[in-house]
């Protein structure tokens, strides 16, 4: 499935580098502006008070009519030309072409207005012939978001919307990909922080049906005038839902709690404004507040993202990378429109290639860090139950292993535990020191492995004792395995490392018997021990629950 989404993104950058191409102007336009208070568009025509706009279309504050000129040389391409109006949005605009001159209204979201190809950009058909007459534009309402303004020839025109919707198709493809391997990730290794971040992801992809226009086919129902605002409302949900997630991946509260405290309370306010939003009247200075306090989640998130980074926190890195690339493109965008000079034709396509590359590279580096904080979890599990010096299991897994082979044995299957203490290890300890003692211990453990089947359990109960667990082991076999043991502790435990220890064991080995549970079974094999201990050591004694026997043994 990571491979898929990496796929679909490739895909979409090569639409993307397509669309760029396919979108070369095959005309110069120049936008000027009209006279203000004309109503009637005689008037427009006739007028000579226009002035240079510079290539786009702004709002209606400024002018009401606008006039488009198309220099396509002196042989423009024969048939239909296409004058092509984008982000024009939420914008109302009335269309008045040449040869005619008949209004022709022109809105993005709404279903009755016809558009040539999709709903990215506004279109005015023209005539080859007509080009060199004006076009003009009246501005019922719009953004104060400039409009860009092209022209082509038809087919030309159509080639790019093609490529243009392939792309945007890729995108979305890619985004609801990752939000599907986000919730994946989020319920199998449970990480619900990764929901959060799911839900930024699909505030992304609907933000882009949005702005696109092809929301009005999947979604003609919804009114032209609350399109937007719907928009805005789920990107503004989805940037909040990011910066919850951004404050677990950072870990804001253990790392930075002063900070901690004012990324909550902004988090708070921004919560209980977008609640509320859809049932107050919006105006500028509520949009203004809800956008300030998600530039203030940014500008937070990004200087805590560069700290942990500058301290070397890899996860930092990955946000870094992921986030910081949605944020340049974002400031990059507020930049061109603070200047209302219009985004160019690149960076419409770099906003939302960014925001799906971004959920990549954030959703494949969280699902990298759960299971890493998997494999500390289960390692440290691991060690809990792990003897740190011999490696072998402790007694807390001792315990656990023997219930769970007396439960799976069944009330009569045979089953024999081995309690083995090397002889006389303090004075090992004494003479040799404890370096020499652990070396001991190290290689009791490395025979205990070497002697005893795959399927047995070995454990060092504590000190110099261990336990051997010996599944369908009568009292025969139980007893050769205890001799051999024995006989290899000698032979092998002579010398260890540079020292000649001359290591030796007794053996309490206990059989199960019927009624037997986990504490009554290891305390006959450890009185059977201590009585191999007390008979003179380097001996086996074993207790079959009806008598113990001494197998006494010559070194």
């Amino acid at each position: 499935m990571r491979w898929g989404v990496v796929g679909a993104l490739l895909l979409a950058m090569a639409l993307c580098v397509e669309a760029l191409a396919a979108t070369a102007p095959a005309a110069r336009v120049s936008v000027s502006a009209g006279p203000m208070g004309a109503d009637e568009i005689a008037t427009v025509r006739a007028s000579h008070a226009w002035r240079d706009a510079g290539g786009v279309i702004r709002s209606g504050k400024d002018s009401q009519w606008w006039r488009i000129d198309v220099d396509a040389g002196p042989a423009p391409t024969p048939g239909l030309w296409i004058v092509a109006i984008r982000e024009a949005y939420d914008a109302q605009l009335v269309a008045y072409a040449p040869p005619d001159y008949r209004p022709r209204p022109l809105a993005t979201f709404d279903p009755a207005v016809q558009q040539i190809g999709s709903r990215q950009r506004l279109t005015i058909p023209v005539p080859a012939s007509a080009l060199d007459q004006p076009v003009f534009i009246e501005v019922s309402r719009a953004r104060a978001q400039p409009m860009g303004v092209a022209a082509q020839p038809m087919q030309a025109f159509l080639a790019a919307d093609y490529a243009r919707v392939r792309f945007s198709s890729a995108v979305l493809s890619a985004q609801l990909l990752l939000a599907i391997v986000a919730a994946i990730f989020a319920f199998a290794l449970r990480r619900w922080m990764l929901l959060l971040f799911c839900m930024w992801v699909l505030s992304a992809a609907a933000y882009l049906v949005v702005m696109s226009g092809e929301v009005v086919p999947l979604a003609p129902w919804l009114p032209a005038e609350q399109a937007m605002r719907v928009a805005g409302l789920g990107i503004s949900l989805g940037l909040l839902s990011a910066y919850m997630f951004f404050f677990v991946l950072l870990q804001v509260r253990s790392r930075y709690r002063r900070i901690a405290r004012l990324y909550r309370g902004i988090l708070y306010a921004c919560a209980v404004l977008l609640v509320t939003l859809p049932f107050i009247p919006v105006d500028a200075f509520t949009s203004h507040v809800v956008n300030a306090l998600l530039l203030s989640l940014g500008v937070l998130t990004l200087g805590m993202g560069v700290a942990r980074a500058l301290a070397g926190d890899r996860e930092a890195l990955y946000f870094l990378a992921g986030w910081g690339l949605v944020s340049v493109v974002a400031m990059t965008r507020a930049l061109y429109f603070l200047r209302e000079a219009g985004t160019p034709e690149w960076l419409g396509y770099l906003h939302p290639a960014a925001d799906a590359v971004a959920a990549l590279i954030l959703v494949l580096a969280t699902a990298r860090a759960a299971r890493y904080a998997e494999r500390e979890m289960v390692s440290a599990r691991r060690s809990a139950m792990t003897d740190s010096l011999t490696g072998l299991p402790n007694r807390a897994q001792l315990d656990a292993g023997v219930a769970r082979r007396m439960q799976a044995a069944g009330g009569h299957a045979a089953l024999a535990v081995l309690f083995v203490d090397l002889d006389y290890f303090k004075q090992v300890n004494d003479r040799f020191g404890h370096d020499v003692g652990d070396a001991c211990l190290r290689a009791m453990a490395g025979i205990l492995r070497r002697q005893v089947r795959a399927g047995d359990l070995v454990a060092r109960y504590g000190g110099e004792e261990f336990v051997v667990v010996l599944d369908g082991a009568g009292s025969g076999s139980a007893l050769r395995a205890a001799d051999e043991l024995r006989a290899a502790v000698e032979t092998e435990g002579r010398v260890v490392g540079a020292h000649a220890v001359g290591l030796t064991v007794s053996i309490g080995v206990a059989l199960r018997c019927p009624g037997d549970d986990v504490a009554r079974l290891l305390k006959r094999a450890d009185q059977a021990l201590y009585r191999a201990k007390g008979e003179g050591r380097n001996r086996i004694v074993i207790d079959t629950g009806e008598a113990s026997v001494a197998h006494a043994v010559t070194s």
